[in-house]
């Protein structure tokens, strides 16, 4: 089974140091999809970019977690 391509990240929300949000990241890029302050929306978008992906390459994707944290 493949790694995660897009993943969720527990972190600091840009320009807010002090309020916690959620990134939407994409591991094979590197870059950010999205912050999100609801960690079920931002499953729900890292879902739908990784059955995009799935649907693309014909290969099943872990689900993302929301274990992931940036420090």
């Amino acid at each position: 089974m493949a790694e995660p391509f897009v993943e969720i990240r527990k972190t600091h929300k840009p320009g807010n140091p002090e309020q916690v949000c959620y990134e939407v990241y994409d591991g094979d890029t590197g870059g950010s999809l999205g912050h999100f302050e609801d960690a079920t929306q931002a499953q729900q978008r890292a879902d739908s970019m990784n059955s995009m992906t799935s649907r693309e390459t014909g290969k099943r994707l872990d689900k993302p977690t929301d274990e992931a944290e940036v420090e």
